[in-house]
């Protein structure tokens, strides 16, 4: 019995391209696909920021206010990343 994909896609029958290292690596191990949080690296000298909740356990969540304006709210996740909301009225 053929396979239901004979015949399909790639007519080299090379789907994949061959690599000596078969071992997984995880996407975001290499720096360059490290995600930078923008909360820290984009607060300019008019906007301050405020933290709402610091509980143990828990998200912490940040608003970055602009000339009175919330803009952004930041939640830095229990597994380090972060959540950003832009807030555009």
């Amino acid at each position: 019995m053929e396979s239901y994909l004979t015949g399909r896609g790639d007519s080299s029958g090379n789907a994949l391209p061959s690599s000596d290292d078969d071992e997984f690596r995880s996407y975001l191990e290499d720096a360059p696909k490290q995600v930078i949080s923008p909360a820290e690296q984009n607060i300019s000298e008019d906007e301050q920021v405020e933290v709402v909740y610091d509980e143990a356990n828990c998200p912490k969540v940040e608003v970055v206010t602009s000339e009175g304006k919330p803009r952004r709210i930041v939640i830095h996740l229990p597994d380090g990343k972060l959540l950003e909301i832009s807030c555009e009225y």
